[in-house]
């Protein structure tokens, strides 16, 4: 299930105005939908974040009773379009200027936009309905695109239009919800590209350039890393508080100057006058950083360059420890062998399912190669570059569970490491973790890891504070969890925040036809060449195989073991499988000498079919003579020959696959001497 952003507001206008800038950012990586308050509102508890317009009592309110109390709700900080600000700037200062909107909160909203806009030479009033006009002297009032109020004729109106949504809103919450980081570069460069164009707009003064380069500054303040923006002669149009710190320190605004101001500047040169640059790892006050940058462009025009730097440092240390600890992801789709349908279905759903960033719940038998997709699945994801930190939640009780998952603290517990620990969900920050056999954990460890789910947030054991993760979960289990809900044994809520996207692992006699290629590739993994003989191979595509991949290479690895010749004989299997096998087809052999005569008839007309190595299908069999003679049809095949395969006796694959006998079936005919 994909993340859903929704967007509650009072006027349909302003819902329609924000709706396009919520869906040109979060789209297609998330689903966009927006309701007005007059409007029906649905049950929504299953979003991952809702935005308010406005700061209206009334608008939380009616926004917290369709999500309940889990979904986190913001109200949306917006701001104004330079290029709408400048009318704004030609009037003197101190005038009185009423600000007009449809309520005292709104209002003040606005006024405070401005002020924090730094347009804030003027004396603004709020203005909303109920208010009158009684100055004669008021000469302007600031309207968003239609007045709720009609203003006196003599007055100039100046439409700010409606106001947009802070890039920081957009940037929080969509590193929250699994936005690329390449998108966000993407946008950050257009929105600078939008910059350097209304610094044109609004002249070239000194007080609107420094209004126009103090409203860059309080932007992108949401972005961590140092960012520097230059125009085609080279002079800063633009630079964070983080770049400041790195490069001029000591300088009170480099904003106008060449970039050779800054410190360092010479392996910056290329990325400022050059494009199409590679990026660049350099070394810079004992960090290293990843140098990157983009051009800006309106249309054919280079308007310049924006530079962003990367802190590597941090990312390479905690990494070497996850790889020194073995923490990193070592298959890939192409480790999974099998051509059978089931297996390549589930391979086709893993890779689509990868590029999202949901949680992924992958269900199967013991010994099915669950860990196997969880690896490949990190490696085909957008976090392959990350961490991948795995864990059998099985292994461990409960206490040391917790600590390894979670972390602790200094002092937390006795034989506590000096200084903490940081736990599993910390260390894979920017990457993956794996949480193998998910339905043994205890109640407890259900609530926290629900916490963590929720809130992408986690609190160390013997801790207070509250540390924000940002890891994509796999889970695996062998367990019904739905079966578990249903007995009360597993949490109802943490099981649909698991099972977003599940995934069905095929046990291996789903896919027996795949049978003699895992063998081949286990023993060639090993530098070793046997040949099976006929009756070895009928007995193991027989077999039920309980341990699945796990359980064949157990007897692959004994067979090579023990056996003397280039053929693998029946006397070479282990004699627990062999004992199984036999007394199978005894009970299957017993069993049928009491059965309808027609079940017979069945195994028989599929015998002639396996003699010549052809696969039948159901339509094929009910409209063969003998079956059809003995009133067999279509529907009554379909439930009988389910009821064979589940005994063994009989194996159905795809339609094209059709149905044949297996060893057991051939071994019941025998005994009944009809072969």
């Amino acid at each position: 299930m994909e993340h859903t952003i929704v967007l509650i507001a009072k006027g349909t206008d302003t819902l329609d105005f924000l709706l396009k800038e919520l869906k040109a950012y979060f789209e297609p990586y998330c689903r966009v939908i927006g309701y007005a308050t007059h409007q029906h509102i649905p049950d929504l508890r299953h979003a991952s974040h809702v935005f308010l317009t406005t700061k209206s009592p009334e608008l939380y309110t009616i926004a917290r009773q369709v999500v309940g109390d889990e979904v986190p709700i913001t109200v949306l900080n917006r701001v104004f379009e330079l290029r709408k600000l400048k009318a704004l700037m030609q009037i003197p200062p101190g005038t009185t200027v009423p600000v007009m909107n449809n309520s005292p909160v709104t209002a003040q909203e606005v006024i405070q936009n401005l002020l924090e806009a730094n347009v804030d030479h003027l004396h603004y009033i709020p203005f909303h309905p109920g208010c009158t006009f009684d100055d004669p002297t008021l000469q302007y009032a600031v309207i968003m695109s239609i007045p709720d109020v009609p203003p006196p004729p003599h007055l100039e109106l100046i439409d700010l239009g409606f106001r947009k949504i802070h890039i920081h809103d957009l940037i929080d919450i969509g590193r929250k919800v699994g936005i690329p980081v390449e998108w966000e570069r993407e946008y950050l460069s257009a929105y600078i590209a939008e910059m350097s164009e209304l610094s044109k707009l609004l002249g070239t003064s000194y007080a609107e350039v420094q209004k126009l380069n103090s409203q860059l500054q309080s932007t992108f303040q949401a972005v961590r890393d140092p960012v520097i923006a230059c125009n085609q002669q080279g002079l800063i149009t633009f630079i964070n508080d983080v770049a400041t710190q790195l490069f001029c320190p000591h300088e009170a605004s480099v904003v106008g100057q060449p970039y050779t101001v800054l410190a360092e500047h010479s392996f910056l040169a290329p990325f400022f006058e050059q494009e199409g640059q590679e990026d660049t790892l350099v070394t810079l006050a004992n960090k290293q950083f990843i140098v990157s940058s983009q051009s800006i462009r309106r249309r054919q025009e280079r308007l310049g360059f924006v530079c962003t730097l990367k802190d590597v440092t941090e990312l390479q240390r905690l990494r070497t420890q996850l790889v020194l600890r073995g923490h990193t992801a070592t298959y890939t789709f192409q480790d999974i062998k099998g051509k059978s349908e089931p297996i390549q279905h589930a391979i086709e759903v893993s890779k689509k399912m990868a590029r999202n960033n949901q949680t992924i719940l992958l269900l199967g038998e013991n010994g099915t190669g669950k860990e196997l997709f969880a690896h490949a699945i990190h490696q085909h994801s957008l976090r392959k570059n990350g961490p991948f930190v795995a864990i059998n939640c099985a292994s461990l009780p409960e206490n040391l569970l917790e600590s390894e998952l979670f972390g602790y603290e200094d002092g937390a517990f006795t034989g506590a490491r000096k200084g903490g620990k940081p736990g599993l969900f910390e260390q894979a920050d920017g990457g993956t973790i794996f949480l193998d056999e998910i339905g043994d954990i205890s109640p407890a460890i259900q609530v926290k890891l629900l916490r963590v789910l929720q809130e992408k947030q986690v609190i160390r054991v013997g801790g207070t504070g509250i540390i924000a993760v940002d890891c994509r979960v796999l889970a695996a289990t062998n367990r019904d969890l739905e079966n578990a809900v249903e007995q009360g044994h597993f949490r109802e809520d943490l099981f649909y925040r698991l099972a977003v996207l599940p995934i069905e692992i095929p046990a291996l006699r789903e896919r027996i036809s795949d049978l003699p290629l895992l063998i081949e590739d286990h023993l060639s993994s090993q530098g070793l060449r046997k040949t099976w003989s006929p009756e070895v191979m009928g007995l193991l595509h027989s077999h039920d195989w309980r341990g699945n991949i796990r359980e064949l290479k157990n007897v692959v690895d004994y067979a090579t073991a023990v056996s003397e010749g280039p053929v693998i004989t029946i006397e070479d299997l282990p004699k627990r499988l062999t004992q199984r096998l036999a007394q199978k087809s005894y009970e299957n052999a017993a069993s049928f000498r009491a059965s309808d005569e027609r079940d017979v008839d069945l195994l028989l007309c599929l015998y002639q079919y396996y003699v010549t190595n052809k696969p039948v299908g159901r339509y094929q069999l009910a409209n063969s003579p003998v079956l059809r003679s003995t009133g067999w049809t279509e529907s009554a095949l379909r439930n009988k020959l389910k009821q064979l395969e589940e005994r063994g006796l009989v194996r159905s694959g795809t339609t094209r696959q059709g149905t044949t006998i297996t060893a057991d079936g051939i071994e019941v005919l025998r005994s009944l001497a009809r072969i």
